[in-house]
């Protein structure tokens, strides 16, 4: 699984830090396996009025907070399923 969390300007003063510690909290406790995870910065998404933007396999999600991380891990697992 593929994640990126936009860190340009707009999403990183909206969060993408403390959204990008979250997803790093979150992998630590994955069990390893068939999901390989891999974490990764990029830049201005075109969303930036919604941001904290992040992509898992290409999929975009908006708005996205620390709490909403593990959510998402479990959603992109179940699609990889």
């Amino acid at each position: 699984m593929k994640i990126q969390v936009c860190v340009g300007s707009s999403c990183h003063l909206k969060g993408a830090p403390a959204v990008i510690a979250a997803f790093q909290e979150a992998m630590k406790n994955e069990p390893s396996g068939k999901n390989i995870l891999e974490l990764g910065g990029c830049y201005c998404q075109d969303h930036c009025q919604n941001g904290v933007v992040v992509r898992i396999d290409g999929r975009l999600y908006t708005n996205v907070t620390p709490d909403r991380v593990a959510p998402l891990l479990k959603e992109g697992a179940e699609s990889d399923e």
